[in-house]
Formats: structure tokens, sequence, C-alpha cells
């Protein structure tokens, strides 16, 4: 036989193959009737408990938006750089200056606050450029003041008016290349402000009026953030028994004792199946589905974004989980998730857990749900307890498998 006859008799096979599939077994196989299977179980939720988070994810990482605020304890402070400024002598030169204008766009801010004002205080950095947190009262020289009014609200842009003659002597003796400003909220003010980070054509950014020189035309000046940092202190989070908590500004998480109930399983024909076949299931989707207990908690935030972890060892009642006794499974995609404010339920999914638990290679020892925007904003929830949920709202399983067809 020669090569084309040999490749022509592939063809023909691979064609009589796939000519037996079915359209409506997608999840099986060519050769048995067996389907995908879909189960819905509360009884593999069982407990757990809220606890303070042992270390933080640095906030320069995943950032949101640029924070400020004083909010149940928490504080935000922060500092922008603005780089390629015309120096001392440049801006004495020139015939006018007007209308210095430092801009900040709101993404958002505390509800609590929306029908009151917020005073924004400003300072020049007197020093290197560093995050707020290393400043000390001496490297700061407070400018200006500016009244948010209660109307201002998202998306909006808040237009901070500059003195001429302060934008004049920007440059400082410890820092010539760039003007490094401060944020805070003025003290006794209770509320937060997120705003949005600087790109190359939107966010922070100052800008001035001038004329180069007498009977010219007026040009405008104007140069966004080249870096924005900034600082979260918080109080201590407290360990709370039969309660799920998630706190982004006082960081918490929370750990649940799941443990699958595997008499879920069974095979096309509803017979249950054996530790062996159940090894041997595909895990096509695992879900958790969890109800917050009040929506209103949205206010502080428009979305959360979730990840579940294994533990490495059974905690006991109360313990902080470790995040060194934490643990991923390798996906081929990340499996955070994320809901807003129009969501009554969140979906985790946790396919790779399951699929590890029913495969016999990690041992059921509980997850932990944790915040990816930990420091990043001033949201909070509480999901309900399997122990004090009504019916309706009490937390799930939803696991749709494949049985094994041999």
């Amino acid at each position: 036989m020669n090569t084309f006859q040999k490749v022509l008799l592939l063809l023909s096979l691979v064609l009589a193959l796939a000519a037996c599939t079915k359209r409506n077994n997608l999840t099986g196989n060519n050769w048995s009737d067996v389907s995908a299977i879909t189960y819905t179980d509360s009884l593999s939720v069982i407990d757990g408990y809220s606890f303070p988070a042992d270390s933080l994810v640095s906030l320069n990482i995943g950032r949101k938006a640029l924070l400020v605020g004083s909010w149940q304890g928490s504080e935000a402070k922060a500092v922008m750089r603005f780089t390629a400024l015309p120096d001392y002598e440049a801006l004495n030169g020139y015939h006018y200056i007007s209308d210095a204008t430092l801009e900040l766009v709101l993404l958002r801010r505390d509800t609590e606050s929306e029908h009151r004002e917020l005073k924004l205080k400003l300072y020049k950095v007197l020093r290197s450029y560093v995050v707020p947190d290393s400043l000390q009262a001496q490297d700061l020289e407070h400018f200006a003041d500016y009244d948010i009014p209660a109307v201002i609200g998202v998306q909006d842009t808040l237009r901070i008016p500059l003195a001429t003659d302060w934008l004049k002597t920007w440059q400082s003796k410890a820092d010539s290349t760039g003007l490094n400003i401060y944020l805070e909220l003025d003290q006794g003010n209770t509320g937060f402000l997120e705003f949005q980070l600087s790109s190359v054509s939107r966010g922070s950014k100052l800008s001035f009026a001038y004329t180069p020189q007498e009977n010219a035309e007026k040009e405008i000046f104007s140069t966004y953030a080249s870096k924005e940092d900034f600082s979260f202190s918080h109080p201590e989070a407290e360990v709370l028994q039969q309660r799920w908590k998630i706190s982004n500004f006082a960081p918490q998480r929370f750990y649940i004792d799941l443990q699958p109930e595997y008499s879920f399983f069974k095979d096309s024909e509803a017979n249950s199946l054996d530790s062996l076949a159940i090894s041997r299931c595909n895990i096509n989707k695992a879900e958790l589905v969890l109800f917050p207990k009040d929506l209103p908690n949205f206010k502080n935030t428009f979305a959360y974004k979730l990840s579940a972890y294994l533990v490495k060892e059974v905690p006991e009642a109360g313990e902080i989980v470790p995040t060194a006794g934490m643990e991923t499974i390798s996906f081929a995609f990340p499996l955070d998730a994320v809901f807003n404010s129009n969501a009554d339920s969140v979906k985790i999914d946790i396919t790779p857990i399951l699929q590890a638990y029913t495969s016999g290679k990690k041992e059921a020892k509980g997850i932990v749900i944790m915040s990816q925007y930990e420091r990043k904003d001033f949201g909070e929830v509480e999901f309900y307890h399997p122990l004090s949920a009504p019916p309706e709202k009490a937390p799930y399983l939803k696991v749709k498998y494949t049985p094994p067809f041999l």
C-alpha cells in the first residue's frame, strides 16, 4: 500500500468516527449514552467562621483606584507625582499665568457623605517621592483646602484652584524633578473618596493657562500624574464565630468547612457510584453559591472579587488560617468570582477543588474565601451562614459531572 492509499484510509476512518458523534451528547463520548448530570447540595456546606488576614497583598498589585478617606478606624492617604513642569525660571519668564488647577476624577464616595461636604487637605511634599506612610509632618507643607460639595458624585471631576505664586515655586530642594502632592481628609471628617488612577489622557491632571510674552496668544500647559500611591492603616479585625464576612478596609476572610457529600454522584440510571467510579468522574463545573445578607453593603464598593483556596490543615475553631497555610489548584484560567450590586448571590468556581477531592488527590479539609480587593477599597459584605440562613438563602454547591462510561 503506497503513502497516498494510507492517507486516504486514515481520512476515511476519521470521517467514520465523526459520523458516530451524538449531537445531544457533547459532554459524553461517541460510543455511549453517558451525558452530564447536575445536582445541588446544601449538605456539604457545614460550618465556618471569619478571621483577620495575617498578611496583606501589596497595595500596588491590582489597584482599582486612588483612595483617600477615614472610615470606621481605617485611614487612606494618597500621594501623586507630576513631572515635566516648567522650572522656576521659565514660569517667571512668562508674561502671564492664570487658571492653575488640579483636577481629580471621582469614581466613588461613601453614601453617608453624599449629603454633606468633605474637606480635602493638600500638601506639597518637601522630600523625594515616597509612599504616604513614610511621610512625617516635617516632610509636608500645607498649601490648599478644598470642600467637596455634597452634589459631587460618580465620574464628576473636582477642579481645585491653585495659587499662581505657589505654583511658580513648586520645585523642592529635595526633589527638583517633580511636584509631589499629598492628600488626606481633614481631621474629624468621616468618609472616603476613590479617585481614578491616571493614564495618558485621564485622571489626576495639573494645568494652567499662560501667555509666553506680551500680546501672545494664550496657551495651555497640562500634565497627568506620572505616579500615584496610597497608604492604608486599619484596626485589627476580630474572629467572628458562625459568621462569613469579607472586609476590605479592615481585612477579613472566612473559612468554610466544606465536606462533599458523595452520595449525590449517580450514574445515568440513578444508581449510586462507588468510590472508584466517583474518582473517575469528570467534574465539568462546580460552583459554591453564597448569598449576601444585606445588599446595601454594596454602597461602599461597586463589586467584590473573591477567590477560593484550599487549606493545608484543618484549623481549630476560631484559629487564623495563615496565608502560607493556603494553596490553589492549578487550572486553565483564573477562578476569581466577581459580583456587583445587581446580583443577589455570588457563584464561586471551585471546579478544580472538587475534582481534587473526588479524585483522591486532596483530602477535604475546607476552604478559605478571600477578597482580591483587600485594602483596595472600603467594601464590606457578609454572607448567610449555613447554621443561621433561611432556607432560600442557605449556601449550596451546584455540580455538573459526567460519570465514567466503562
